[in-house]
């Protein structure tokens, strides 16, 4: 009998051995991706707050010597505040109409029956598969016979909507029960009440994921921008910073410091909004 136990004894910590080393394993496999793709970031991060000489010298990951002195020289030298400023004009205005456009079409795709609807959508997918350097010569064209070449209005009205937006919207509308709107009908509510007093409230999960998507394209956009607009003046943030490798050639640190400072918008808007995020991804499923 006592063999028999020590039997099973070992038997039952065997395989509670590989169950713990088979829940460690991935985590550990995710430890070790996360840690390779932070650390790109933290170099970044502490890049720009070393010195030219302590960056191309010195192998320390933290700065011997804390400074501030290359966001001051970014900030004070290729226009900062004017680019900062007409980035968060043209990807705020971007974003909240892309919104109420991708909520409008996603109500109308979901819960509206018309001829043609489904080859229409099929057609609004279709322009997902078209590379935007095929629309690119037309686009500026149109935006030029518009009067609106090296103005922030040339790049805020191209984004006004989007063909994933309204995919995004109509996965989620599908899930709203019919029969609500229905009752909303009978009791005399028209097709805009319903809209903005039914379906928004309801929708704010994936319009909180859809917003941090458009604000992060608009924010990082760089082609089209620096098609449509040459002066100083209408430049965003992206096409600023580029100057910074000629204007600092080989220093690395300027670089890492204007990479920063166009990061952390974008890194704070997720902050507020990362909860609606997953939620929203959740909410969609972006399924089929």
């Amino acid at each position: 009998m006592g063999s028999m136990d020590t039997v099973r004894h070992h038997r039952r910590h065997g395989r509670l051995t590989s169950r713990v080393i088979g829940k460690a394993i991935p985590h550990i496999v995710l430890v070790l991706l996360c840690c390779v793709a932070v650390a790109p970031f933290l170099w970044m991060v502490m890049a720009s707050f070393k010195g030219y000489k302590e960056l191309v010298s010195s192998g320390r990951f933290f700065p011997e010597v804390w400074t501030l002195r290359n966001y001051q020289q970014i900030t004070g030298r290729v226009n900062f505040a004017v680019a900062f400023r007409n980035s968060v004009i043209s990807a705020a205005s971007v974003t909240m109409v892309t919104l109420l456009t991708s909520a409008a079409l996603g109500y109308v795709f979901a819960k509206y029956q018309f001829w043609g609807k489904e080859q229409l959508f099929l057609l609004l997918l279709g322009t997902m598969m078209v590379p935007f350097a095929i629309v690119l010569v037309p686009l500026y064209l149109v935006v030029g016979d518009m009067g609106l070449i090296d103005s922030l209005g040339g790049i805020i009205v191209t984004g006004f909507w989007s063909t994933f937006g309204v995919f995004m919207m109509r996965q989620f509308m599908e899930s709203i029960p019919s029969e609500l709107l229905d009752a909303s009908r009978i009791d005399g509510a028209s097709e805009p009440r319903i809209f903005f007093t039914i379906i928004i409230p309801m929708a704010t999960s994936p319009m909180a994921a859809l917003a941090i998507f458009s604000f992060m394209g608009n924010w990082d956009s760089f082609l089209w921008p620096l098609v449509v607009l040459n002066s100083e003046s209408n430049k965003t943030l992206p096409l600023v910073l580029s100057g910074l490798r000629n204007l600092y050639l080989t220093r690395y640190e300027m670089w890492a410091a204007g990479s920063m400072l166009s990061v952390v918008p974008v890194m704070t808007v997720y902050a507020f909004a990362s909860k609606f995020f997953i939620r929203g991804l959740a909410m969609t499923g972006l399924k089929a």
